[in-house]
This record gives structure tokens, C-alpha cells and sequence, in this order.
């Protein structure tokens, strides 16, 4: 990049595919980089049609790629299903590829979403290309001896990593032998698994850099390509049998390493495709540079310090919560919550994050110009616009999230009573969806405001809230009561956060928001009393049974939301 050229500031896009993860979303954090005042008089010169189609072109781009990830990453899910089972090599497979996940996000994943972009663009608009590069450099390297040496230390520490995951909350109905075969499985799979954290670090640097230079669409489309190995690699898997037991994978050791090999083969594959596109910038300059002293490292450390403070407080949740629910038997419960959350998290992906999202920059400028009534409006918009697409949908996942996961899970031979486990965990996560996706957005309007620490605090009190409330409930009520104490958590920290952000701004309820939320509560209500007779006409679990369950209440939850709204509309006007 010319030293004339002025980069744009862009959100840092990752090119993960969220429905794989159970990492919890952090939001967007603040940015502490202000791009240079122009010259005074300096004319402003208008983008061009061709730029102008060159961006349309790349948003289309990025969105069909978003939406082929998402779509390819849950039929990975199905098939990931469909070859394990909810059986305990599907608990162990499950737990290993999360731990590579979260300790990435440890090391790096945070601080990356949080600051290279930023940090990156600053150096090469306030410094020489040549001193840019210097510290560019210097944190990338920083970066990937820190990726390596996490990576060897996990490979070493397997065995221990997995023991601390499956020590928690052992019932008496554990086999010792049993658990001692899966950790087993576990640990070998985990020790396959290491290397997607240097890889994860990989994409993230590339993708940082790719964005530095405006080159956005690639990393919405390569997790394509990780979806596609996996689900060849779990077809090729389920050819020697599904759902196999523990038994049955120690008589033949290469179908695991097959399943550990192939998984981190699609992300090893997903992060060399963005290498090619590196030509296109300039990294080339770049050079082995280690030094933790360089500006541009300590000012990623200083940057990214409270995102840092999110990613523990959510890791050290989800380490309970998955240690838990593998303490309950290790016999589908970690998959169970694993498929409920994915399939919760869906809704919010799709729709909630494209409110928000369109919603920030609008936030963003009434905050730097100081008016609290516009950032207050903007706000209520978004409330407004979260609770009325939200809570129906909460309302028809919760009434239909047993036959569904019965649909998705139960036709795939991994057992009715599991998927059934499944679908009462997912019904207990839609309780909160309103409630999770008020407390994202509370948490945008802070960090937007660069209230980084208020931000964090309402993660430590939702996280600390998860963990008293699954360590309350998981014993009466197994993985269902995980998955009710962090819709109980969210909901609650949003009410927290929603009230702090009232008492620095003032009123946040714009005109008619009371009013358009008591008709979506209403509307739900009467959707989801239709949808609860409909989808109980029958009780066939057969395929075209559940089909015709779900359709039915589909079709009729939507035709009672639109009649009650419609007619609330003609009583409430004027006569």
C-alpha cells in the first residue's frame, strides 16, 4: 500500500462459520484508532460508480458467502449426527474440537477481532510503509510464536486438558472403564485436533490483513471448503458403521484416526486457500521480526486487554458447563446441548445480528456527536426491532424444538430418547433467545459508547450467574437445566445492562415501543397456543409424521400471529 493511500476502517470479519462453535459472541469491540483529520479545504471527492458497484459487488459477495457457510456448516451438524450418534464417541469427538476453539480464543482469537485491523490500518496512515511494516511485522510474528508454542503445550498436556474437562460431576451411573475408554478416545482425538489452533491463528492473521487492504469476500467463503472435507470425512467414516461404540473403535484404531485427521484437514485446507490471496496485498514487505517491545505490540495489548476480559469470563462458563453436562454420563449429553445450542443460535446469526449490525453505525455517529436523544431513538429502534422478531420466534422454537430435533436427529439412528434430550434442551435455550439477543445488543450500545468496562462487567455477572445456575439445576433437571441457567443468565444481565444504560442516557423507550411489544406478546401468545394443539394432533414419529406435525403448526402459528395483528390494527383505530 502506497504511503498516499487512506485504508477505510472496517469491522474485522471472521471467516469462521459461528454455527460450529460454542463459543458465546462477544460483540463488536470499541476501537481505540481515530483516522487522520483531513487538510483543511481539502475537497471531499464523491465515490465513483465503479466504486460504488465494486462495493455492492463485495457486500453481495460476503452476504452469499455468509449464507452458503452457514447453510454448509449445519448440514455438517446433521451429518456429524447422522455418523456418531448422541453416543459417547460423539460426546468425546464433540468436547475434543471445542478445546482447540476456546484455547484459540485464548491465545489469539479475542485480541485478533478486537485490534490487528485497527492497530494495522493506523500504522500504515500515521507512519513511513517502512516503519509500518517494521511493527506489522513484529506483531504478526509475536503472534505466531505464540500460536506455536500454545500449540506444542496443548499436544504435550492432552491427556490433562481432557482429564480437567471430564473430572467434573461424575454420577454413580458412569462405568469406570467406560469413562476411562472415552477419555482415551478423547485424548487421541484431541491430540489431532491441537494444530487447528495454530490454523484458526493462520486464517485470523490472513483475514486481517485481507481486510487491511479492502479484501473482504474470501473469508466468508472458505469455511465452505472445511464443511465439505468434513462431511466427506464422517460419510467416509459412517461406511464401516454408525453410531459405534467405544468397543468398537479401540478393535479399529484408524476409523479415529480418520475422524481426527479429516476434521482438522478441512481447516488446515480452509486457511491455505486465503494464502493465495495475500498477493494482492502487500505482504511481501513483511519480515521475522520479534519484538514485544515494538508500538504497535503494546498497543494491541492495550487494546485488546477487556476483550481479553470477555473471552475468559466466556470460556471459563462454557468449561463448566461442558464439564457438567460430560459428568452426566458422556453418553450424548455433551452433543445434546452441543446441537441445541448450534440450532439456538441460528435465529440470532440470521436475524438479530443484522439488526444490530445495521444499527451501529447509526449509534456509533450519535455518540461522537455527543447527542444522547438520537443514540436513545436509535436504540429504541433496535429494542423495538429485536423483541418483535424475536419473540415469536423464541415462542415457535419452544413449542416445535422436540419434534424438530426428533426430525433432525432422531431419523439420522442416533435414538428418539436422545434426540428428544436434545430438543428439551433447545426448548429451554428458546426461553432466553429475546432474552440473549437484548443482552448482544445492550452490550453493542456500551461498547459503541467505549465503555469497554461496563461491558465486561455485565459478562462476569452473566457468566457468574451460568455457572451458580447450572451447578443449581443440573442435577434435577440434566442438560436441559445447562441450557435453562444461560437463558435464565442472559435474561437477566439484559434487564442489568438495559437499566445501566437508562441511567447514563435517560429514557430509552421510544414512542409506541410499550405498545408494539404488548401486540408481539399477545401475537405469541396466540401463535404459540395454535402451534401447541396443532402440533399435538398427532403424535407419529415417523418422517412424514413429523413433517406433517411441523407443517401443520408452521402454518397455522403464522396465519394466528398475522390475524391477530391485523385485527388488532382495525380495533385500534379511530372510529
Amino acid at each position: 500500500m502506497a504511503d498516499d493511500e487512506e485504508p477505510e476502517l472496517h469491522d474485522h470479519l471472521s471467516g469462521d462459520d459461528p454455527a460450529l462453535f460454542l463459543v458465546e459472541p462477544t460483540g463488536v469491540v470499541e476501537w481505540d484508532v481515530e483516522a487522520p483529520d483531513p487538510s483543511p479545504g481539502a475537497p471531499s471527492t464523491p465515490p465513483s460508480s465503479t466504486q460504488s458497484d465494486g462495493l455492492r459487488s463485495a457486500v453481495s459477495s460476503m452476504a452469499l458467502g455468509t449464507m452458503v457457510s452457514r447453510g454448509s456448516g449445519l448440514l455438517r451438524v446433521l451429518v456429524l449426527a447422522w455418523a456418531l450418534g448422541l453416543t459417547p464417541i460423539a460426546d468425546a469427538f464433540n468436547l475434543a474440537n471445542q478445546i482447540p476453539n476456546m484455547i484459540f480464543d485464548l491465545v489469539l482469537g479475542g485480541v485478533v477481532s478486537a485490534t490487528f485491523v485497527p492497530v494495522f490500518i493506523a500504522e500504515l496512515e500515521h507512519h513511513r510503509a517502512k516503519d509500518a511494516w517494521k511493527s506489522i511485522s513484529a506483531v504478526l510474528t509475536v503472534s505466531i510464536v505464540g500460536l506455536a508454542v500454545a500449540t506444542v503445550v496443548c499436544v504435550a498436556g492432552a491427556p490433562l486438558i481432557v482429564d480437567a474437562f471430564t473430572g467434573l460431576h461424575h454420577t454413580a451411573a458412569i462405568d469406570p472403564v467406560t469413562l476411562g475408554m472415552q477419555r482415551h478416545a478423547a485424548t487421541v482425538l484431541l491430540r489431532w485436533f491441537v494444530p487447528q489452533i495454530f490454523f484458526y491463528g493462520l486464517l485470523a492473521l490472513t483475514t486481517s490483513l485481507l481486510n487491511v487492504h479492502r479484501i473482504f469476500a474470501p473469508p466468508m467463503w472458505v469455511p465452505v471448503v472445511n464443511n465439505v472435507i468434513c462431511i466427506l470425512i464422517l460419510v467416509l467414516f459412517a461406511k464401516a458403521g454408525r453410531a459405534p461404540s467405544l468397543t468398537d473403535l479401540a478393535a479399529s484404531p484408524n476409523r479415529l484416526l480418520l475422524l481426527g485427521a479429516g476434521t482438522t484437514a478441512g481447516v488446515l485446507a480452509q486457511a491455505l486457500l486465503l494464502l493465495p490471496f495475500l498477493a494482492k496485498t502487500d505482504i511481501l514487505r513483511a519480515s521475522w521480526r520479534f519484538d514485544l517491545k515494538d508500538r504497535a505490540v503494546a498497543k494491541v495489548a492495550r487494546l485488546g486487554a477487556w476483550t481479553l476480559g470477555l473471552v475468559i469470563c466466556n470460556q471459563i462458563a462454557l468449561f463448566v458447563i461442558l464439564g457438567l453436562a460430560f459428568g452426566l454420563g458422556g453418553n450424548g449429553q455433551v452433543s445434546a446441548y452441543s446441537y441445541a445450542w448450534i440450532f439456538f443460535q441460528t435465529p440470532y446469526a440470521i436475524v438479530s445480528i443484522s439488526v444490530t449490525s445495521g444499527l451501529t453505525p447509526a449509534l456509533a455517529s450519535a455518540h461522537a456527536a455527543k447527542d444522547h436523544t438520537a443514540f436513545a431513538a436509535h436504540f429504541s429502534k433496535g429494542f423495538r426491532s429485536i423483541v418483535v422478531l424475536m419473540v415469536p420466534i423464541a415462542v415457535l422454537v419452544f413449542v416445535l424444538a422436540k419434534p424438530a430435533m426428533e426430525l433432525l436427529l432422531g431419523l439420522h439412528s442416533v435414538g428418539g430418547g436422545e434426540a428428544t434430550l436434545a430438543g428439551q434442551a433447545l426448548a429451554a435455550f428458546a426461553l432466553g433467545l429475546p432474552g440473549f439477543c437484548i443482552f448482544q445488543f445492550v452490550i453493542r450500545a456500551f461498547q459503541t459508547r467505549h465503555h469497554g468496562h461496563a461491558a465486561f462487567a455485565l459478562y462476569v455477572v452473566e457468566n457468574a450467574l451460568t455457572i451458580a445456575l447450572a451447578i443449581a439445576l443440573v442435577g434435577p433437571l440434566h442438560v436441559t437445566g445447562l441450557a435453562l441457567a444461560n437463558s435464565i443468565a442472559y435474561s437477566a444481565t439484559a434487564v442489568v445492562g438495559f437499566v445501566w444504560l437508562r441511567k447514563d442516557l435517560g429514557a430509552l423507550m421510544g414512542p409506541g415501543t410499550a405498545r408494539a411489544v404488548t401486540r408481539v406478546l399477545g401475537a405469541s401468545l396466540a401463535m404459540g397456543l395454535v402451534a401447541i394443539v396443532a402440533v399435538n394432533l398427532s403424535t407419529s414419529t415417523t418422517t412424514g409424521g413429523l413433517l406433517f406435525r411441523l407443517g401443520s403448526a408452521g402454518i397455522g402459528a403464522g396465519v394466528t400471529y398475522g390475524l391477530f395483528l391485523a385485527l388488532i390494527r382495525h380495533y385500534e383505530r379511530p372510529l
